[in-house]
């Protein structure tokens, strides 16, 4: 087996659907793995479909707990493949069977695994085979999710969309199957993943895997906490609106728990360096991010068993006076600041804690013009609150853009640095001919264009680059994107009060639009529907009534007028003298009589 530039080494597995090899990339001399469709599957329209999907989802999915996809091709005898990261470790299945994991490993897995769960289900992708075997976990302990083959988009407003799959077909590891899996493909959900998690909590503390009725896994492990207890029969519940709403909050019960036993010492330290007083308070829970511009911080307010977060930044960071007056104000579209102090060595900021994560996290592909233009008023409406109030933002991106538990869009991190000049990566969100409010301005419309087009904007000559994309856009909206990326003062937007007119307007003929395709959606689908129980309606069966009417006249005939009988006596009387002379008659008759009188008899 050989690829160009690539290398094997050896062959690391082999399934129903591929093999997977470990081979060496002879361009950057790195190791990776390689999977390929089997050969007797390259000719399966259905099988090729779901592998070239898997490699699709994979490669969108950009996040530290999933696998990478570097490259993919077709070989010369016509079968796929496609090139990962290659990992040095083992499954999660192995490090259970060898006993290599102890409780605070165990905890920490799990909320990794949590993490590549919910970014996938924000990405509207649900991976249908969680098991311990799909878990790798590499040498430093750092858990990856592999094999999305049989992974599908979904749409949370919609039904489901299966990718891979007939919906008839029944897909995924039996044994960690939520019940709804078990009766079709289609009613898999995010639910489903959390009742697959489940099953894995359970064998992973308790090396048992469930199979019928669960009892809770205390049964056999009698020292387990009952809060997660408590979390992993939640898991398990048979009715999906029953378990947990979204991996963030299996992640959060296990951080609760935890109370930061996962973190390292160093961990601890750095974030507890300069404020200790806040430890009184507040547990630190997790680790958000660290690097040399900022720290972030999760923590849970020990009274009101509540959700912070706190952030660490250097002395001479900029916005630390947008932050203080936002302290003081309040918008349903701003984040909550509840705090802003100066420190030795710099600033700790503590604002409220949004579980839905960032916009830049569900922007993989385009998303519907409803959303981004429901997302644009929000946003819109919080800038013009802060621009009211004198306050710049001039760093705004979708990974400021936070979400909430309904959905909703808060804008974070006012007046920040823009390290984002430390790469080679152009900031798209920026545009040196538009400062202040209007680059504020500027950087709605290109958020808006990346959520929509997938591709964030180019601008020539102060002209817009019209993908393809973009022009199927509606017109209106279209115009909505143009005049707010416009740098020149007779063609852009003079206020963002202007502007949220235009963004109302486009959203109302948007969700008209929406509902009239609903509504004809719906209409086609009862026309379907009807059409197939008419072909499919019993047909009249007309030898059988024609039939009936015959008896029934027949019948009627004999009783009212007796023309048969008479005209058939003279033929039927000879056949029934010999009957009645036969000795099986005679024989018959006897026994009856026999009967009879002894029926007579019985005194009653």
């Amino acid at each position: 087996m050989a690829w160009q530039g690539y290398k094997v080494l050896s062959k690391l597995g082999e399934g129903g659907m591929a093999t997977v090899y470990k081979a060496m990339q002879e361009s950057l001399q790195r190791p990776v793995a390689i999977k390929i469709l089997s050969a007797n599957l390259k000719d399966h329209p259905e099988i090729l479909e779901r592998f070239e999907k898997e490699s699709l989802i994979i490669a969108q999915l950009n996040h530290p707990h999933i696998i990478h996809v570097i490259d993919k091709g077709v070989t010369g005898k016509g079968r796929p493949y496609f090139v990962m990261e290659y990992v040095e470790g083992m499954t999660l299945e192995d490090a259970i069977n060898r006993g290599k994991l102890d409780f605070s490993r165990k905890m920490d897995v799990l909320v990794q695994l949590c993490k590549a769960l919910a970014y996938a289900h924000k990405n509207g992708v649900i991976h249908r085979d969680i098991k311990p075997s799909n878990i790798l976990i590499d040498n430093d302990w750092q858990a990856r999710v592999l094999d999305f083959g049989i992974a599908h988009f979904y749409d949370s407003s919609s039904k489901p969309k299966t990718l891979h799959t007939q919906t008839s077909n029944i897909m995924g590891t039996s044994a960690y199957m939520a019940p709804e899996q078990h009766k079709s493909a289609d009613a898999a959900s995010v639910q489903s993943d959390i009742y697959a998690l489940g099953i894995l909590m359970y064998e992973l503390f308790t090396g048992v895997c469930p199979q019928g009725e669960i009892p809770p896994p205390r049964k056999f492990e009698p020292d387990m906490a009952p809060a997660l207890n408590s979390l992993v029969m939640r898991c398990l519940e048979k009715d999906p609106a029953e378990r947990p709403a979204s991996a963030d909050e299996v992640k959060n019960g296990l951080l609760h728990i935890l109370q930061g036993g996962h973190l390292s010492k160093a961990q601890k330290e750095r974030a507890l360096s300069n404020s200790e007083a806040i430890e009184s308070k507040f547990s630190l829970l997790d680790v958000l991010k660290e690097d040399r511009h900022s720290s972030v911080y999760l923590y849970e307010d020990q009274g009101k068993q509540k959700l912070l977060i706190m952030k660490k930044l250097p002395g001479d960071t900029p916005g630390i006076k947008e932050h203080k007056l936002l302290a003081r104000l309040n918008h349903p579209n701003i984040c909550k600041i509840l705090a802003v102090s100066k420190v030795d060595k710099g600033y700790v900021i503590v604002t409220e804690y949004l579980p839905g994560g960032s916009m830049a996290e569900q922007m993989l592909a385009p998303l519907p013009a409803v959303k981004v233009v429901e997302w644009a008023e929000q946003i819109a409406e919080g800038l013009a609150f802060a621009h009211r109030n004198r306050i710049v933002h001039g760093n705004l991106r979708p990974s400021n853009l936070l979400l909430d538990e309904d959905g909703s869009i808060k804008l974070t991190d006012f007046g920040l640095r823009a390290h984002y000049t430390d790469s080679d990566e152009p900031n798209w969100y920026e545009n040196a001919d538009a400062q202040g409010i209007l680059g504020d301005m500027f950087a709605l419309g290109a958020i808006c264009y990346h959520a929509l087009t997938g591709q964030p904007p180019v601008v020539r000559g102060q002209r817009l680059v019209r993908s393809k994309r973009f022009t199927e856009l509606p017109n209106r909206l279209q115009e909505l994107i143009n005049r707010l990326l416009e740098t020149r003062p007779d063609k852009r937007y003079p206020s963002l009060e202007v502007a949220m007119a235009d963004i109302r307007g486009v959203l109302k003929n948007l969700r008209a639009q929406t509902a009239a395709k609903q509504t004809e959606a719906i209409k086609k689908h009862v026309s379907q529907v009807a059409k197939k129980e008419r072909r499919y309606r019993p047909p009249i069966r007309w030898g059988r009534v024609v039939f009936f009417m015959l008896v029934i006249g027949v019948a009627a005939e004999e009783y009212f007028w007796g023309y048969g009988y008479r005209y058939l006596k003279p033929y039927l009387d000879p056949y029934l003298q010999q009957v009645q002379e036969s000795d099986a008659w005679i024989e018959w008759s006897e026994k009856a009589k026999e009967v009879g009188r002894k029926t007579n008899q019985i005194d009653w």
